[in-house]
């Protein structure tokens, strides 16, 4: 009866302490005004309203990552979303960081399920023996390629695999081949269209764009070989994965390759308690988190601690700790 009492006791002084915090009213800032980041945020804004009634986290559009990394330093917003990569490059001083940025947090993972995709014209593919990203260094076929956009860390990921190969561009253009640098939408129409060989970009497996290319052309994906693969997930801070067969829609089995997170971040001067409550509200609440895109129904709280780029803030690592996470 005692231990009973006890335990009632503790639950009713939690429930008490978030019933009682303030109301948190900050910003985060995202990407693209209608992109996933912004559907994010919104998950974001309702999970914390349902842990801290009469807070809003406002949505404030960016550039990127690395645009919001200055951002959140220069006090611009509370929070920010970054890619690993990005975060990495700040802590390094890489450019187009002139110096190692300093003092920078992570409050949780919000998805890791991002992988990179090579995409491939299956006619291009069986003609010229192409299986791996190791094949075209090897065979030199005049491979029309096109990467996301310049100062995209889905572009330098991709062009840092092509370093890894020893492929150039100079190189490429040498075999009769060439790249180009397009946004998604541009990809998939130039690949719908014939009139490239080959895209790397990052995708949600089931993604919309793949289904539109497979309507038009035969693919097929190609494997990234480890030791590439080890490279990039060294320089970006990366985590391997594998494309399961059944996601492949060139019907070629699994494919590894490496996939990129997306960290919510802020200062470490950001106040205790308001990294606690944002922490916290995104582990009791998965479900606002999950319910704003398909491409967010693998969140979980358990996902939410899988980086190491950089320190976690202590408020957020008190809300892991109460929940059994850290």
């Amino acid at each position: 009866m005692k231990l009973n009492t006890i335990c009632t006791a503790a639950m009713f002084l939690g429930w008490a302490a978030t019933a009682n915090a303030q109301a948190i009213n900050e910003s985060v800032c995202g990407a693209s005004p209608g992109g996933l980041w912004s559907l994010v945020g919104a998950g974001l804004d309702s999970a914390v309203k349902a842990t801290v009634p009469g807070s809003t986290i406002t949505y404030q559009t960016s550039s990127g990552g690395l645009a919001n990394v200055v951002q959140v330093q220069n006090g611009g917003c509370a929070l920010g979303m970054a890619n690993d990569g990005d975060l990495a490059f700040a802590v390094s001083g890489t450019e187009p960081f002139k110096a190692p940025v300093e003092g920078l947090t992570a409050l949780a993972v919000l998805y890791d399920w991002a992988p990179i995709w090579w995409i491939a014209r299956a006619d291009f593919a069986e003609e010229y023996g192409i299986e791996s990203i190791a094949d075209l260094a090897e065979v030199k076929p005049p491979v029309r390629v096109a990467f996301n956009r310049r100062g995209l860390l889905t572009s330098a990921i991709t062009l840092a695999e092509f370093e890894a190969l020893g492929i150039t561009e100079e190189e490429v253009e040498s075999w009769g081949g060439s790249i180009q640098y397009q946004a998604s939408g541009e990809q998939t129409t130039l690949m719908r269209d014939g009139r490239i060989d080959l895209l790397a970009n990052t995708l949600f497996e089931g993604h919309s764009t793949l289904s539109q290319m497979t309507d038009a052309v035969e693919l097929r994906l190609l494997q990234t070989p480890d030791d590439v693969a080890e490279q990039v997930i060294e320089t970006y801070k990366l985590k391997p994965w594998t494309i399961a067969a059944e996601n492949n829609p060139g019907g070629n089995g699994d494919i590894k390759t490496v996939t990129t997170s997306i960290i919510l971040f802020a200062k470490g001067d950001l106040d205790e308690e308001i990294a606690y409550q944002v922490t916290k509200s995104m582990i009791d609440n998965p479900a606002n988190m999950a319910a704003v895109s398909a491409a967010m129904e693998r969140f979980a709280p358990e996902g939410m601690v899988g980086q190491n780029v950089v320190p976690f803030h202590p408020g957020a690592v008190r809300a892991y700790t109460e929940a059994g996470l850290m």
